[in-house]
């Protein structure tokens, strides 16, 4: 019989869930992993949330990483993935 067993590297990933994104363009912008309403892209070219909202940018949600801050600021105990109207709220509501 074939036992799965997890080995130690897969007890070190970290959690995955929906995580808020940016979508400028083509470019996406993932949440910074420490810090906070910071937001990196190709190339390490990275933004606040003032900024990508000020220029129009659409939120959105992808299966990425859990980062800390996200749910401490944005989500706060909150439903993800929730509507792009509802994420907007929360980010206007996190800055």
């Amino acid at each position: 019989m074939i036992v799965n067993k997890l080995s130690k590297t897969d007890l070190e990933l970290p959690d995955y869930d929906y995580e808020p994104i940016f979508m400028l363009g083509n470019a996406m912008y993932v949440p910074h992993y420490v810090e906070e309403h910071k937001w990196v892209s190709y190339g390490g070219e990275t933004k606040t949330t003032v900024e990508l909202m000020a220029l129009g940018a659409t939120p959105d949600f992808r299966h990425l990483w859990v980062r800390g801050w996200t749910a401490r600021r944005i989500f706060k105990k909150r439903k993800r993935p929730c509507s792009v109207n509802e994420l907007k709220a929360m980010l206007l509501e996190a800055k």
